[in-house]
């Protein structure tokens, strides 16, 4: 009963594929192989297109899959990666940065430029968009006020430039347990002493209240 007025998404974590030698056909060609494996195959499903991942010499995969329209799109995103054919293979992995890049705790780099295009990959779908992750482990707390920022203000140019943004999640509330990282990496903007449960706001978490405030009423 009431299932009519039900709201079906899917989300998608978008992480994007840059070449690490702009010049270099190799990256290029390794970008764009994983570029087609990890998202646009999932985006082309979205549209309500068969599954497809096209690798020339690795793989053709073409599979109809019926199923309903989406009502949204869910979107979590935090970096890009940049990738090289000489990257290892088997841990532990090393994060490529150019200059200037800022590295979480992660590790990956802080790329608010990044979650403008994601937002303006999934605006094409047409559906509304609400950002179910986004954040940054930063157990100095020394990242996050930049990180977000710097990621507010790439999804308010998303918005400005047609994007549907309904909601927007931070991750996290509170330091979490992150899979085979534990308790290591602290995304929370509440720290958590996991001795005493004593949950602390973060300093860099002020920027997050500040924008919140700043939009209550608008």
């Amino acid at each position: 009963p009431g299932g009519e007025n039900a709201q079906i998404g899917l989300v998608k974590n978008i992480f994007q594929f840059d070449p690490w030698r702009r010049w270099n056909p190799a990256h290029w060609a390794l970008t764009r192989s994983l570029e087609e494996v990890y998202n646009n195959s999932i985006l082309r499903l979205f549209r309500g297109e068969p599954f497809t991942i096209r690798v020339p010499g690795l793989m053709n995969v073409r599979e109809e899959i019926p199923g309903a329209e989406l009502d949204f799109i869910g979107l979590n995103y935090y970096s890009h990666l940049l990738l090289s054919p000489l990257m290892p293979t088997t841990p532990p992995f090393k994060v490529l940065a150019r200059p200037g890049d800022v590295v979480t705790d992660f590790p990956y780099c802080s790329y608010p430029e990044g979650f403008y295009r994601a937002l303006m990959s999934v605006g094409e779908l047409g559906k509304p968009i609400y950002v179910t992750e986004n954040g940054i482990p930063d157990a100095r707390d020394d990242r996050r006020a930049e990180f977000i920022e710097r990621y507010m203000y790439a999804m308010s140019k998303a918005i400005s430039d047609g994007c549907d943004v309904r909601g927007y999640y931070y991750w996290s509330l509170l330091d979490n347990f992150e899979w085979a990282e534990g308790y290591d990496m602290r995304f929370g903007l509440f720290e958590v002493d996991f001795e005493t449960q004593e949950r602390t706001l973060r300093k860099g978490a002020n920027a997050y209240v500040d924008i919140v405030r700043g939009h209550r009423n608008g």
